[in-house]
């Protein structure tokens, strides 16, 4: 099956369950939820990664929680799915690392909506994240040939748009699974091979401290995100307690508050254990978050809360619209169900 003809076949599905009545009908039966949305980007640039999403389609997808009164804050959206006597089914929003466009949640037509931002704090007035240090190496290459045998990848020509977004595509998951001391020695030799030069966005692309203060005095939750984004998954003991203890601490010295909330960086079920649940407990964590997708329900566990991934294309209809029926379906709905039961 198509790519094309498995996203008509989902949206299809998603109309037919949103205004016939049966995501509705679902949604009352299944009770009390919690859906976390996690984004990264607020921006209208081409990304080629999944994480970004314009503003226009943010202030959308905002609008029609705003309309169902179901926008809440991570906090007050624990408190109801605790209380026995709440039936409601809410949405709360996180972003993750501390790009510098996240400011835009200060912009008149977003401000007041409720948001956690899980920062990675050594990155603060930093460099970037890697991916976008390697998209920026690409961008600025001097050099098109990109050999990667060595890590069974073959060659790339970055002249070639496609061959470009196949390196996307087929290198960030892999240096994934490397230590950080690996990961960083391989992004080295990448950089060595294309000899980018060099670009003015390379720095001021994350929020600087004060910006994070302005940010968490218009009501934005501060929350960790590990000290540099390391897959905790793939470090010592002693690494990953520094990492995540670190950055409690870096935070509560910045802002003059501890933080209550915690992301596991890349969050899938194979990039953390019970040893880093312990540790963000021992921190002073409240709660942590994964990208496992799925609905909150009561009695969740508070150190592995679900979050659907939300990017510029994702809720988007085959014609590139955005569409009510598929976020509500896919996120809430029996479409999100069906996802959640394939996955199981």
């Amino acid at each position: 099956m198509t790519v094309a003809l498995t996203r008509w076949m989902q949206y299809a599905f998603a109309l037919c369950t949103h205004y016939s009545g049966l995501d509705l009908l679902y949604r009352r039966l299944s009770g009390a939820g919690l859906v976390l949305l996690m984004l990264h980007r607020v921006r209208d640039e081409h990304d080629p990664y999944p994480l970004s999403t314009s503003k226009d389609s943010l202030r959308q997808l905002i609008g029609w929680l705003r309309q169902g009164h179901a926008l809440v804050s991570l906090d007050e959206g624990l408190r109801r799915l605790a209380n026995h006597d709440n039936a409601q089914l809410n949405y709360a929003l996180t972003f993750d690392d501390g790009y510098r466009d996240n400011l835009r949640l200060l912009d008149e037509d977003l401000r007041g909506a409720p948001a956690v931002l899980y920062i990675v704090t050594d990155h603060i007035g930093g460099e970037p994240i890697w991916v976008y240090r390697l998209t920026h190496a690409v961008e600025a290459r001097s050099r098109d040939h990109l050999d990667l045998s060595e890590l069974g990848l073959g060659h790339f020509d970055l002249s070639d748009a496609i061959d470009r977004e196949r390196l996307y595509a087929l290198l960030p998951p892999r240096l994934k699974q490397f230590t950080p001391a690996r990961l960083e020695q391989c992004l080295a030799t990448v950089i060595a091979q294309i000899q980018p030069r060099p670009m003015p966005h390379d720095s001021g692309e994350m929020l600087e401290w004060e910006d994070v203060r302005r940010l968490k005095a218009r009501g934005i939750l501060i929350g960790g995100h590990t000290c540099n984004h390391v897959l905790l998954s793939r470090v010592d003991d002693a690494t990953a307690h520094t990492e995540i203890a670190d950055s409690h601490a870096r935070i509560a010295s910045e802002l003059g508050a501890p933080p209550l909330h915690f992301a596991y960086p890349n969050g899938a079920p194979g990039d953390f254990g019970e040893r880093d649940v312990r540790l963000a407990q021992e921190a002073g964590f409240r709660t942590a978050a994964t990208t496992v997708e799925g609905v909150n329900r009561r009695g969740v566990d508070p150190y592995r809360l679900l979050r659907y991934n939300v990017h510029e294309d994702r809720y988007r209809t085959p014609s590139g619209r955005l569409s009510k029926s598929l976020f509500f379906s896919e996120t809430s709905g029996l479409l999100g169900w069906l996802r959640t039961q394939w996955r199981a």
